[in-house]
């Protein structure tokens, strides 16, 4: 298994904003495929303002952008045009999965 961990640093005052439109989009997103499973996360320490996206990947191919399901949604250029002015900067990492209890 595979994480991919995607780190977003937001505009100064953009948290609401950024946590309402993913929150809204993931609401639909699992209502029609209820495969897409994603983590959302926000800062309590540490730079302010950073919202985390992780999903989990049977192979890290799956986490290829022509392979994720979420990625691959008709809906997903749409929305993601509307969280980048939102953004400053991003990083993405991804981790073997070793252990999951």
């Amino acid at each position: 298994m595979v994480v991919e961990r995607n780190e977003f640093q937001l505009k100064f005052g953009a948290s609401a904003s950024a946590l309402s439109l993913w929150k809204d989009y993931l609401n639909t997103v699992h209502k029609e495929d209820s495969k897409i499973h994603v983590r959302i996360m926000t800062d309590i320490s540490g730079p302010a303002y950073t919202l985390i996206v992780e999903q989990v990947h049977e192979t890290f191919s799956e986490a290829e952008p022509t392979h994720c399901r979420l990625v691959q949604r008709n809906d997903w250029k749409e929305f993601y045009q509307k969280f980048i002015p939102l953004c400053e900067g991003s990083n993405r990492n991804f981790y073997n999965l070793q252990l999951d209890f």
